[in-house]
């Protein structure tokens, strides 16, 4: 499973999951507690993982949108290169 701006809950194994999310994400940071398989993108927000505006409760992120989508999608390309899918 991988989630952006999102954060895993229940029982789903947290090694089969990858949790993607920006330091200006804030519903997500709080709530996380498992430590495997987390990508923190430095500058990032929520609404930059798509291109559907601003959040509520998110500051403006301070890299972009590209940079933040780029970021994201080597880490994904990483999660999956080690679960050999």
């Amino acid at each position: 499973m991988i989630l952006l701006g999102a954060y895993l809950y229940g029982d789903y194994p947290a090694e089969k999951t990858l949790t993607v999310y920006g330091t200006f994400n804030t519903s997500v940071a709080g709530k996380i507690d498992y430590t495997e398989n987390i990508v923190v993108i430095e500058g990032g927000n929520h609404a930059q993982f798509g291109n559907y505006g601003k959040q509520k409760g998110d500051p403006d992120a301070t890299i972009s949108a590209a940079e933040q989508q780029n970021i994201t999608v080597a880490a994904i390309k990483d999660f999956l290169a080690e679960i050999n899918v």
